[in-house]
């Protein structure tokens, strides 16, 4: 199978790694062109999980002159996820399918306006991931991935994948309820990520840091309500019962937390944010999860500035300060 996938950070890096190493044809394409070009110089490094592999890839900054594929996979953010679409339409074979393993609510949609509803799977991962340099990527969790066609019918490409993925060692079931499933990882990501990014704990310090654990009890309790007054059907039964035991095992970083590291945008827009956008459509005071979004955009900003721009005069900002109000 000769598959693309779209946005070569920790995930699309350890799902591609993983289906090359089966014996896949898998080419990447990822913006950031640091990324690109140490992969076609050494080689894409997947490390943890599994042991530790080189990979002899094909890497791109964009779409240009790729051969039509089978399957692409977008695990781009979704701050890239309609722009993923328009590139998933001109990679595409006439058969070819693509599928959205991405956190956050939209996502499908976005594919969907773009490719229809026939030619888009979806699903969720559990596994995690971390990228810590250039060209490099770790698996640091394996969990199993869910995927099913939107209409719930049990296809044979649909079980197809399935199979392909599982044999790349990352097990894979076929549920009739995607949709569900990715209801119930995007509760997940809003009670877990951005908690984490903005205090700076990983999971099990969360958990184990009273005040926060505390905090964290009432974002999901708006959570949960938002999903309640939706209608929503969730997959997990138990959802703050899954969130908190997560927090109590694991101790790894989520990826809002690396992307903050790294001075980069979050998925904030398409986790928390979207809950906020979703509970003032419905009427729902969210002010828990609300002080978090922006804090979450605060530190967005602190940390672009202080990695990846020029030293702030801030003497000349206080000048222009003064003159505004003087005049």
């Amino acid at each position: 199978m000769r598959i693309i996938v779209i946005g070569a950070g920790a995930m699309g890096g350890i799902y591609g790694g993983r289906l090359a190493l089966a014996g896949h044809e898998v080419a990447f394409i990822d913006r950031r062109r640091e990324h690109v070009e140490a992969i076609r110089r050494d080689g894409l490094v997947l490390e943890g999980i599994g042991g530790d592999h080189v990979l002899r890839v094909a890497a791109q900054t964009a779409p240009d002159g790729m051969a039509p594929a089978d399957l692409v996979i977008v695990f781009t953010d979704a701050n890239g996820t309609a722009d993923a679409a328009q590139a998933a339409a001109g990679l595409l074979a006439p058969a070819g399918i693509a599928l959205t393993l991405q956190n956050g609510i939209g996502n499908v949609e976005a594919l969907t306006a773009v490719l229809g509803a026939d030619r888009a799977l979806a699903g969720v991962s559990m596994n995690s991931g971390m990228s810590p340099g250039p060209g490099r990527v770790r698996h640091t969790n394996a969990g199993s991935t869910s995927i099913g066609e939107l209409d719930g019918a049990a296809t044979a490409r649909v079980r197809s994948l399935a199979d392909a993925l599982t044999a790349a060692g990352l097990e894979t079931l076929v549920v009739e309820d995607p949709i569900a499933m990715i209801w119930s990882k995007f509760v997940l990501n809003c009670g877990v990520n951005a908690i984490s990014a903005i205090t700076g704990l990983r999971l099990g310090e969360v958990a184990r840091t009273p005040e926060v654990d505390v905090l964290q009890d009432r974002m999901i309790d708006e959570i949960l309500a938002v999903v309640a007054a939706k209608g929503v059907r969730l997959d997990d039964p138990d959802p703050r019962g899954s969130i908190k035991r997560i927090c109590r095992l694991r101790y790894n970083k989520p990826s809002m937390f690396q992307h903050l590291e790294a001075g980069r945008r979050t998925e904030i827009d398409a986790i928390n944010g979207a809950l906020v956008r979703e509970a003032r459509a419905l009427g729902i005071a969210v002010p828990y999860n609300e002080a978090v979004v922006a804090i979450v955009k605060g530190q967005e900003r602190s940390r672009r500035q202080a990695l990846h721009e020029p030293p702030i005069d801030y003497a000349a900002l206080e000048a222009a300060a003064a003159r505004e109000e003087g005049a």
